[in-house]
């Protein structure tokens, strides 16, 4: 219960402190001597801390970005504990953090005015905290002096209501509960209070952006039957972003922005490419509001999908690569960017899930051209290997054995004058990448591999673009009408993935 209470009341603690990455400014400068702005400063922003009880101690500024948090400044405290942080430039608005140089977090404060003072002491950092010259964290530190009382007195209830647990007393325990609840109550109305005093301050956006939708009932006939079994999820689906203020760029620098995305792309919309593409559509017509919530959400969905190990999220790469990067809308991004992430789309396209296989006219070891779409069978394997990869001589006697368990011990039957024999459940067609023919030729006759064995010495049919092919082995399978369902598998998935693809077609 303690932890429930902490994650949703304490807004920022538990956070941790990862400095991933440094933006460093080479216009930035620290002076811990003065504490007024030189002339070359102005329009930028100097922010004066002091930290009694820390003398002569380096410190790092830093802000939340999504889910990491990045170096800003850093700086070493005088005898007085005092530091000062400025720059040429204005930071922008969001949840900043002073760290200690072993990186651990002393407090989190907020950057809307450019010109402030924080000072505290090393008896209490939250409690003893003083603001001059910003309203942002004068109620930010009022709030989390608050919920610090409030959160001590919630973590000695909590021990408490364990220890009333263990000894069997359910008198305390109810009692103690209903204490707990009076706590949750309390934060959960100032928070309101706070919110409709301050509705402009960014704690109060933050805890907007916190609370969650209140979803109606579902519809209901005469008779009392609900009419939809999924109103209540399309609801929450479509209103779940009500209470974001999207315009307000400083909210991609929370702790809290990224979780909600995060949520709502990968816990509220099925994984499934096309139902992903929709909601990454509504996310960025809305997130179009505000320049770095735009920046930040097409970045990550781009990257999050296109490095998923989820078959098929490549389909939203695509996407948006044509959609935002391609037309202009990454704005920061720089044409050679785009160049590359264009090309890398175009090398996915013709093989996405779903879309017909590109077709192949390669040649057998008799040098006669045989036609990918020619093969008969239900399922159609396109492995694309190399003789002298030490994984491809791991997969293809796999293969050799699935190909016998699925047509080895099913006879051809005789078939009529003029007719074609009749369709194979399962067959093979091996395109090698064997750079010396005589070394393939070497493994096909010590292996015996029983299927279409095809290579394009002159790459005449540029599978390499059409398949993506850039290591091997890379293992496709087909339907019958050379529909691709699987993609770059290996071959102890081959029978799941069949097997699940039957039940999910059967009529």
């Amino acid at each position: 219960m303690l932890k429930k209470i902490i994650l949703s009341t304490l807004l920022l603690a538990g956070f941790g402190l990862n400095l991933l990455a440094q933006k460093k400014d080479k216009a930035v400068e620290k002076s811990p001597k003065s504490e007024t702005p030189s002339p070359k400063t102005k329009d930028a922003y100097q922010i004066n801390i002091t930290l009694k009880g820390f003398p002569n101690q380096k410190f790092y500024l830093g802000n939340y970005f999504g889910d990491k948090q990045y170096l800003r400044d850093s700086g070493s405290t005088d005898a007085a504990g005092k530091i000062v942080f400025r720059g040429v430039e204005p930071l922008e608005g969001g949840i900043y953090l002073i760290a200690t140089a072993q990186k651990s977090l002393m407090f989190d404060f907020v950057i809307t005015e450019q010109f402030f003072t924080l000072e505290t002491d090393s008896a209490d950092l939250i409690q003893n905290m003083k603001v001059k010259g910003s309203t942002e964290n004068e109620v930010f530190f009022t709030y989390t002096r608050y919920t610090s009382v409030k959160g001590k007195i919630a973590y000695e209830l909590d021990e408490k209501i364990k220890a009333a647990k263990a000894n069997g007393d359910t008198a305390s325990q109810r009692k103690l509960e209903t204490e707990y609840r009076k706590i949750t109550s309390d934060l959960f109305e100032y928070r309101k209070e706070l919110m409709k005093a301050h509705p402009t301050v960014l704690l109060s956006k933050i805890f907007r952006m916190m609370t969650d939708i209140d979803i109606p009932e579902a519809p209901r006939n005469e008779k009392g039957e609900i009419i939809d079994s999924n109103f209540q999820y399309q609801y929450y689906y479509k209103h779940y972003f009500d209470n974001f203020d999207w315009s307000d760029e400083r909210l991609v620098r929370t702790p809290v922005f990224h979780g909600k995305l995060e949520g709502f792309m990968k816990r509220l919309t099925p994984q499934i490419p096309d139902s992903i593409i929709k909601s990454a559509d509504i996310v960025l017509g809305k997130a179009a509001a505000g320049k770095e919530n735009f920046k930040y959400c097409l970045f990550w969905i781009t990257n999050h999908y296109e490095t998923s190990q989820f078959m098929g999220m490549d389909k939203v790469f695509v996407h948006m690569v044509d959609n935002y990067y391609g037309k202009g809308k990454a704005f920061w991004a720089d044409e050679t960017v785009i160049a590359k992430m264009q090309d890398r789309a175009n090398n996915l396209r013709n093989n996405l899930l779903g879309n017909k296989a590109p077709n192949l006219t390669m040649l057998d070891t008799a040098h006669v051209y045989h036609s990918l779409y020619n093969t008969r069978a239900k399922y159609t394997l396109v492995v694309f290997w190399d003789a002298g990869c030490g994984k491809c001589k791991e997969e293809l006697p796999k293969l050799k054995t699935i190909y016998e368990e699925y047509n080895g011990t099913a006879k051809e039957k005789p078939t009529k004058p003029g007719t074609l024999p009749a369709p194979k459940l399962f067959d093979i067609y091996g395109v090698s990448l064997t750079p010396n023919g005589e070394d393939w030729l070497k493994y096909l006759r010590e292996n015996k591999l029983p299927w279409l064995n095809v290579y394009d010495p002159n790459n005449e049919t540029g599978f390499r673009r059409l398949y993506d092919i850039y290591s091997t082995p890379v293992l496709y399978i087909l339907d019958e009408n050379k529909k691709i369902i699987a993609k770059r598998i290996s071959a102890d998935q081959i029978k799941e993935i069949i097997k699940d693809y039957e039940l999910r077609n059967a009529k």
